[in-house]
């Protein structure tokens, strides 16, 4: 039984008694904490790295990606760089079709006028 001091008050044991369990309350507060804490720290950590793999993911991506544009706008060049040599073989060509065809038009007139005239004559 707790003893009393005059004046109602409670004795030494009583009081040291009672401090010593607010000490261990708060040590296993502080205890929580201390855990609340360190779990906090471990969770931003991985935050932290998932972060900066996605960052890392990102950045690889984008590069790939502008590769990709690059390499379509470079051949998209090259292809207009090459219709524009086709086009003009193209019509180099023609020309020159159309002016054998005539020089042979011309030099075999006499013998296509003779097969016609054959043909439709009989």
């Amino acid at each position: 039984m707790p003893m009393q001091i005059e004046g109602g008050g409670t004795s030494m044991f009583e009081t040291v008694k009672n401090h010593e369990e607010r000490i261990i309350s708060l040590e296993e507060a502080d205890k929580k904490h201390e855990e609340r804490l360190q779990e906090l720290e471990k969770n931003s950590l991985k935050l932290e790295n998932t972060i900066m793999q996605e960052n890392r993911d990102t950045r690889t991506t984008m590069k790939e990606q502008t590769e990709k544009l690059f390499h379509l706008v470079d051949n998209a060049m090259g292809y207009q760089s090459s219709k524009t040599a086709q086009d003009h073989e193209l019509k180099v060509l023609k020309i020159k079709t159309y002016t054998d065809v005539l020089l042979k038009v011309t030099a075999a007139g006499g013998l296509l006028y003779v097969v016609i005239t054959e043909f439709i004559m009989k």
